[in-house]
């Protein structure tokens, strides 16, 4: 992949051939960003810049032997390095340390990619401040992180930092219509994913549309004040003792259907992303103020933020379902028109 099939990060690579054209690369560069929004696209693309023989300074033909070398990982002077499990650890970079000592077999640069990097180990992460800073060969770094914080600030002071953006909903849904996903799902997963690796396995689940389903079933018993919610929340949703990642998915596509609630109550029916659940759309947003779902949707964004905190995921939605319903049954106690249609 090259330079110019990276979408939506226009700005971290112009940055990155901006440094290629004047010739002022960086030792080391650290890219930071979400999980799937092309880093190690731009890493392996900068990679190929720096020894494609057929191309600009800050191109790569993509086409060579030594860019499709590159691409494939089977190019001696280009490495990479993941976690060895859960960490990257200091027999990993002392091993880096003994091959990059000497001088690269047929490259101008040798580079080495570094994936996850904040998930280093301090022993690891002090070896590899060494080795940043003692440079043997002529040679570039790219440390790829998804939170710039996470990183030791030691090694992210020797680092040139290029923050890749999160991608927009209309770049992914573009990339995975084009990658045959079907466009209702694909619309779906572009809204909920924060990128493209992530969207991807979303949509090669074969039940994700029998989630969205499940999702827009629940909410339409959360949302009437059901008792059968929390029934639901039981036998659908902790079932099998779901991971935090999972349940987060749940409440982002619930975030999601209630968006599109608001929308069709305003009447921006061409901003709703559930399209093939339009009829479902008209029942469940009927007899719903605007302003009682957006705290509806305050409380799922709540909820979320605590997913991540000590509480128990079931007790985090729980607590959720109880908070929308008893804003429900206050609203109609007071003779408002936010009750719902059943």
């Amino acid at each position: 992949m090259s330079f110019e099939a990276i979408r939506g990060q226009e700005k971290a690579v112009r940055l990155i051939r901006a440094g290629l054209k004047r010739g002022r690369v960086a030792h080391a560069y650290l890219f930071s960003g979400p999980r799937g929004v092309g880093k190690r696209a731009a890493a392996l693309a900068l990679a190929k810049a720096l020894n494609c023989p057929s191309a600009p300074p800050d191109a790569c033909c993509d086409r060579c032997h030594t860019c499709r070398r590159i691409e494939n990982g089977n190019h001696p002077d280009v490495v990479r390095i993941a976690p060895d499990g859960a960490s990257i650890k200091i027999d990993q970079v002392r091993r880096l340390q003994r091959e990059f000592a000497y001088a690269a077999a047929e490259a101008d640069y040798r580079v080495v990619l570094i994936e996850q990097v904040e998930a280093m180990t301090v022993e690891a992460a002090n070896s590899m401040l060494k080795f940043l800073e003692e440079p043997v060969t002529p040679m570039v770094a790219v440390l790829i992180a998804e939170q710039e914080d996470a990183v030791l600030p030691t090694i992210r002071s020797r680092c040139q930092r290029i923050r890749f953006a999160p991608l927009l909903p209309e770049h992914l849904e573009a990339s995975l219509t084009r990658e045959g996903v079907d466009p209702a799902m694909a619309r779906i997963a572009a809204h909920v994913a924060g990128g493209l690796d992530e969207a991807r396995r979303l949509v090669e689940r074969d039940e994700f549309a029998r989630l969205c389903e499940q999702v827009i079933k629940w909410s339409g018993e959360v949302l009437a004040g059901r008792g059968n919610a929390l029934v639901s929340l039981q036998t659908e949703w902790m079932k099998g003792n779901p991971d935090r990642n999972a349940l987060e998915t749940v409440l982002e596509l619930m975030l999601l259907w209630l968006r599109d609630l608001l929308n069709r109550r305003l009447g921006r029916t061409d901003q709703e992303i559930f399209t093939p659940w339009a009829n479902e759309l008209s029942r469940q947003s009927a007899g719903w103020t605007p302003s009682r779902l957006v705290q509806v949707m305050d409380c799922v964004i709540q909820a979320r933020r605590q997913l991540n905190g000590p509480m128990q995921p079931q007790s985090v939605l729980e607590q959720m379902v109880l908070a929308i319903q008893e804003g429900s049954l206050h609203a109609r106690s007071d003779r408002s028109p936010l009750s719902t249609s059943g």
